[in-house]
């Protein structure tokens, strides 16, 4: 076992936790441990460091089935998104204030809260205030190494198309013809180089999702249903399997790009209006 030696005179109480199956602690009790060192400001607070080049950390406890980490983070530090290899975890935030994103929420911990995570949990953390933060962590089992999550733009973008039912250029043209919208979101500037296809609707990229969501204040009169056949173009069919996929997310189920985006369109010979 390694204990630091700043943490010896409670060994004891940090060893008697809540087991599960093979000797693993419950997230909760963790949380509890992680409040715990917390409260032992005496013992830590001498070791702390905040180093303005890198995030700070020490681990303060190593047994069989848990570890206890200290942590300082300078303004601006923070971690990729990752897991923990399969650990249960908890930390409380005891200095400042840390924001951890997960897949689908974003929340900040103020000093004296405490967070845990089941073995499936993929996060980042990060200082992203002016002040330095510090918080105590705890996992089990222990040991187990950091797993991350980042992806490359090319495997964003896989992952978009993969959601969408692409359509060719003169399947876009027999689409609209049946009601569907096709929403331009190239920059003015590329219009005026590439050319427009008429019945086009132009929704420039950074306000597309407002403009087209059917319950927003902001929504044009055309997104009246989340029924509707939104295909989206850009000049050669990649951002716009990336807007698609977005809008899928808001409930426009039917939404998708052409693939090849306006250029694949002039090169099918299809009618382009020249502004």
């Amino acid at each position: 076992m390694h204990l630091h030696p700043q943490l010896e005179p409670v060994r004891g109480s940090l060893l008697r936790p809540p087991l599960l199956g093979d000797g693993v602690l419950a997230a909760e009790a963790l949380a509890d441990i992680a409040l715990e060192v917390a409260d032992l400001e005496t013992l830590w607070r001498p070791i702390l460091r905040h180093d303005p080049t890198r995030r700070w950390y020490e681990r303060l406890l190593l047994t069989s089935r848990l570890e206890i980490w200290l942590i300082g983070w300078s303004a601006g530090q923070g971690t990729r998104m990752h897991d923990h290899g399969g650990a249960h975890g908890a930390f409380a935030v005891v200095d400042g204030g840390l924001v951890e994103t997960a897949t689908d929420a974003r929340t900040a911990h103020r000093a004296g809260s405490v967070s845990w995570f089941g073995p499936d949990w993929v996060h980042t953390v990060a200082n992203a205030a002016a002040a330095p933060a510090t918080s105590i962590h705890a996992y089990s089992p222990p040991s187990l190494p950091m797993r991350f999550h980042d992806h490359t733009v090319d495997q964003l973008l896989a992952r978009a198309r993969a959601r969408l039912a692409r359509l060719d250029p003169h399947e876009v043209a027999k689409a609209m013809e049946a009601g569907a919208l096709l929403v331009d979101t190239r920059p003015a500037a590329q219009r005026h180089a590439e050319g427009e296809i008429a019945g086009a609707l132009v929704i420039e990229r950074n306000v597309l999702e407002w403009r087209l969501d059917p319950a927003g204040a902001h929504r044009i009169a055309e997104a009246d249903s989340y029924d509707r056949q939104v295909i989206v173009m850009c000049s050669a069919g990649y951002s716009s399997s990336l807007a698609a996929a977005s809008l899928q997310d808001l409930g426009l189920y039917r939404a998708t790009d052409m693939a090849g985006g306006f250029k694949a369109w002039a090169a099918a010979g299809l009618p382009v209006r020249r502004t």
